[in-house]
């Protein structure tokens, strides 16, 4: 009786989020509350959870592949942003990785090629501190700064993605968190040959910075930030009238609830420490160098990019 009622309270609530979340070819809030209610009732989450994680078990051992899972970023992704991050070795076009771009949806397949959004991940230990690597792969990287996507389609030239400014083929990007020995958690993105936590000049941003469980992917050049409040703060004399300024504050709850997501949980993890370096084929000379060819693959704490 209890399993029934249950399923009918699921029901009931799928049929309230159906009026206000989007469908789609993604996983909805409803249906991802549903998955929830059910392993839960079953009291089969944690062994279904390590069978999806298996490979990771098989590579970092049981307790490390539940850290790298614990600390799978949930991402957002800014509107305008179609494809999501996949396994090159299932996919390298928009054909296969696309999906709607449409807010309140947690997206984890792509709509035509159903493949998983998937991280790859590498783990390094240096001293007391762990260092989980996460790297989104995508089938090519466009540039919108400054209007540029704009002008290029005014030139009548969009057709021509091969010259469009800051084109490229296999667009590899990655975020990483930092664990210390006391246990504090940090994290930074890739961005623009650099790295990043906020997105902005700010000194701050460059840096590592407190771990939130969110990153955010630009549209167009996938370049990841972590997601930003403004706040206002007092600045300025202690008599009178306050003058307020606004500064960064991390968005522990993402930026928009309304923008497409990929929750951490959903997100496919494959350890490249199982995959053979060899088997991979850049689709252009002189292309973006993959992870394993970066100097913080072997480095953890290099601010190189190549």
């Amino acid at each position: 009786m209890e399993w029934v009622g249950l399923v009918l309270l699921a029901a009931l609530v799928l049929g309230a989020l159906a009026a206000v979340v989007p469908g789609g070819d993604g996983r909805s809030l409803g249906e991802a509350i549903l998955q929830a209610i059910v392993c839960a009732v079953r009291g089969d989450c944690s062994r279904r959870a390590a069978l999806g994680d298996a490979e990771l078990a098989a590579v970092y051992g049981t307790r490390e592949a539940a850290v790298v899972r614990r600390y799978a970023p949930n991402i957002a992704y800014e509107p305008g942003t179609y494809t999501l991050p996949v396994d090159w070795r299932q996919c390298r076009s928009h054909r296969c990785s696309d999906a709607p771009d449409r807010g309140g949806l947690d997206v984890h397949r792509s709509s035509r090629g159903r493949v998983p959004a998937t991280a790859f991940t590498h783990l390094v230990r240096r001293g007391g501190t762990t260092y989980i690597q996460y790297w989104f792969y995508y089938p090519d990287s466009t540039t919108t700064w400054g209007g540029a996507a704009g002008a290029w389609s005014l030139l009548g030239l969009a057709h021509h993605r091969s010259s469009y400014p800051g084109f490229h083929l296999d667009d590899w990007e990655g975020y990483q968190v930092r664990i210390d020995a006391s246990g504090h958690v940090s994290a930074r993105a890739t961005s623009h040959h650099g790295y990043q936590y906020c997105k902005g000049p700010a000194p701050s941003c460059s840096r590592w910075g407190p771990w939130t469980g969110w990153t955010r992917v630009s549209r167009g050049s996938h370049a990841g930030h972590i997601p930003m409040v403004a706040v206002a703060v007092p600045n300025g004399a202690h008599h009178g009238p306050h003058r307020w300024r606004f500064v960064g504050r991390p968005a522990r709850e993402g930026v928009d609830v309304h923008e497409r997501v990929t929750t951490g949980p959903g997100l496919r993890l494959v350890p490249l420490e199982s995959i053979d370096p060899g088997s991979y084929r850049p689709l252009q000379p002189n292309g973006p160098v993959p992870p394993w060819g970066k100097e913080v693959y072997r480095d953890p704490v290099s601010n190189s990019t190549g």
